[in-house]
């Protein structure tokens, strides 16, 4: 939590999962905002859009069941059901009866379920490079994330994950000196994951079907970067498009899967804007 920036409060929420931990930032009175962060990672993911967004709304940042960080799985989340009965249990422990959700990556794909599972919970989502739910992963993406696994020393493995996230960055973003300052805690984190944990949330991001999209009504905005590496995005936004009514999409210019950490300012801006607009005009 170094690279974070403004006051905060935690919370442990206990249900059949076992008990996740989640940051709650901004006026307590403000309208509710739910973030959920990437792959193999932690809430930590959202310490540079986290002033912007907690100015204007409550924000509740989980780390996600099953990834490193403390959240505590008393059992996996095996499928995409279970994944929403998750994400529901912690709005019913606040007592959010509905709120908007934001998803980067993985949290993308899991934001993306919880629209199809529990529209109803949803006001408006907003999806930031999201993985996996609209079309396929890259097979250089197994590759070289799998490979990692099985490296033998924890200075390969960090050497291997560096070389990973810098596929992962769009690389001339990585001049700038607080997109490495993040870099650095996500290699960081992420082989030290590698080293000692083992994934609670078995939920592959595979594409949904046209039917589950279809069940998408909630206004939705989805920005990915135009570099993006893990997938193709240019077909990913053309699926979105074709099925959920209404999306709102853009390829951002400079930019790869490191969306949110190296273009922040443009995303935090974005997404302000779409959630300010009213939904009848939207």
């Amino acid at each position: 939590m170094k690279l974070w920036t403004v006051p905060y409060e935690s919370k442990d929420i206990v249900s059949r999962f076992g008990s996740t931990h989640i940051v709650l930032c901004g006026p307590k009175d403000a309208p509710p905002l739910v973030l959920l962060h990437s792959f193999f990672s932690s809430l930590t993911n959202w310490a540079y859009t986290i002033a912007d967004l907690s100015r204007e709304y409550r924000v509740y940042a989980p780390d996600m069941m099953g990834q490193p960080g403390k959240s505590i799985p008393d059992q996996p989340i095996r499928d995409r059901a279970e994944m929403a009965e998750w994400v529901t249990g912690i709005l019913d422990a606040l007592g959010i009866p509905q709120t908007h959700v934001v998803g980067y990556s993985y949290g993308g794909f899991a934001a993306l379920n919880y629209a199809i599972h529990a529209s109803d919970r949803v006001n408006k989502l907003v999806l930031l490079t999201p993985v996996g739910g609209f079309v396929p992963l890259k097979l250089q993406f197994f590759i070289r994330s799998l490979a990692i696994n099985y490296l033998p020393t924890p200075w390969l493995k960090r050497r291997a994950m560096e070389s990973f996230m810098e596929w992962t960055f769009y690389k001339p973003n990585l001049d700038n000196e607080k997109a490495q300052r993040m870099f650095d805690c996500m290699v960081d984190q992420m082989t030290l994951g590698n080293l000692y944990f083992r994934p609670g949330m078995i939920v592959l991001p595979t594409p949904y079907a046209d039917e589950e999209l279809h069940r998408v009504k909630n206004p939705t905005l989805m920005l990915i970067g135009q570099q993006e590496t893990y997938y193709d995005p240019i077909a990913a936004v053309a699926r979105a498009k074709g099925l959920i009514p209404g999306i709102k999409t853009e390829l951002i210019p400079q930019a790869s899967h490191d969306l949110p950490v190296s273009k922040s300012d443009i995303v935090d801006k974005k997404i302000l804007e779409f959630l300010k607009v009213d939904p009848e005009v939207n």
